[in-house]
């Protein structure tokens, strides 16, 4: 008999708790969608995740939240709700749809090529979407003055295009030239840089990098190369890259390691940062680099950088080795500005100033450099 009434209250009190619980669901659900039909984004935002914290989880209402977050463009919370319904089911389309739009709003292409491969559709917001396709195409150019009889004005062109081999690999290649007078001599530097991007995975891409550089000085001709190994994670407010650097640089043998940190403190490109430590190996010496990068967009389709590097940058390798400081002299302090300018969803302009502290590798004497350089990117 005790047996039974104790079976019968633990009867009673799951058949409460599931009828609360269900009340609870049915509540939060009429709630979220009347929120969401009324356009309440705000409110949409606020109610679900307080829904959530209170253990009311289910698709619908994170799909809710993610698409207010959305239309309020803050991409990146939009993005773990909708990686959360992805985790639990991955074919998900309205998911898979909208994570895409997230990814490519951050700039995160072989993110986004990822997630189109899993669409029933190639379409997305009228353009469709190619397998293989050119992404950019453009030019940069700019001229660097020092304030000293010994080092003349220098310049660097570059010409590159990038393009996705297909959902799950991208390849960037580019052409430069660099040139810059000292003493009674010139450095003449024509060189080759590619980059291949392959993302197995939603979050995790694998970044492998080639840099050919071909110096003539003083009638001696070097062969330069650097090669670039890495991994990046793809979080849902950030981005984590590690990699490293080996590279010949005349008759130098530099090592040089990299942690990579991207934030949108926004929720989007309207205002983010990007941290850079680094460790150079170079004549037997660890000199370690700090750059910080911070950004801001002022008004629509405009774009501002400021940007710091501390630390002995001799053999230095910036954004995945496409730029080697591969100078006669050692640069001490860089800092500078960048504007971008993005005209009509495809044309986008961009310029940039930089100061450097460098010093004479040699005798020692210090310097300054000023460089001013311009840019023109075609995105398809």
């Amino acid at each position: 008999m005790a047996n039974k009434l104790g079976l019968t209250t633990l009867l009673l009190i799951v058949l409460v708790t599931v009828g609360k619980a269900q009340n609870s669901y049915q509540k939060t659900d009429s709630i979220s969608l009347a929120l969401f039909n009324a356009s309440e984004w705000q409110k949409l935002v606020s109610f679900g995740k307080d829904a959530l914290n209170k253990g009311e989880d289910f698709p619908l209402l994170r799909l809710r939240i993610a698409y207010a977050s959305f239309v309020r463009e803050n991409y990146t919370e939009a993005l773990a709700q909708y990686n959360k319904v992805l985790d639990h089911d991955k074919h998900n389309q309205i998911a898979l749809y909208y994570a895409y739009l997230c990814n490519a709003y951050l700039n995160r292409g072989e993110n986004a090529g990822y997630l189109a491969s899993q669409l029933d559709s190639n379409w997305v917001e009228g353009e469709q979407i190619r397998s293989f396709k050119l992404t950019d195409a453009g030019a940069e150019s700019g001229i660097k003055f020092t304030n000293i009889y010994e080092r003349g004005n220098s310049s660097f062109s570059r010409a590159f295009v990038d393009m996705r081999l297909n959902y799950k690999w991208s390849l960037s290649t580019s052409f430069s030239y660099y040139n810059q007078p000292v003493r009674n001599d010139n450095i003449s530097q024509p060189g080759y840089y590619a980059k291949l991007n392959y993302t197995p995975f939603k979050r995790i891409s694998f970044i492998g990098a080639y840099h050919y550089m071909r110096s003539n000085l003083r009638h001696l001709v070097y062969q330069n190369n650097a090669v670039l190994g890495g991994i990046k994670y793809a979080g849902n407010g950030s981005d984590v890259q590690g990699d490293f650097v080996m590279s010949q640089i005349g008759d130098e043998k530099t090592r040089q390691y990299n942690l990579r940190f991207v934030k949108y403190l926004s929720g989007n490109l309207n205002f983010y940062s990007i941290s850079r430590f680094s460790i150079v190996n170079v004549l037997d010496a660890n000199n370690v680099v700090f750059q910080q990068l911070l950004g801001i967009k002022p008004i629509h389709n405009f774009w501002l950088e400021g940007v710091v590097t501390l630390g002995n940058q001799y053999n230095y390798a910036e954004a995945d080795a496409l730029y080697i400081y591969n100078g006669f002299d050692k640069t001490k302090f860089k800092a500078g500005g960048n504007c971008y300018f993005l005209l009509k969803h495809h044309l986008l302009l961009g310029l940039n100033y930089t100061f450097e502290r460098k010093s004479d590798n040699i005798f020692k004497f210090n310097y300054l450099q000023h460089s001013i350089n311009g840019g023109i990117t075609w995105n398809f």
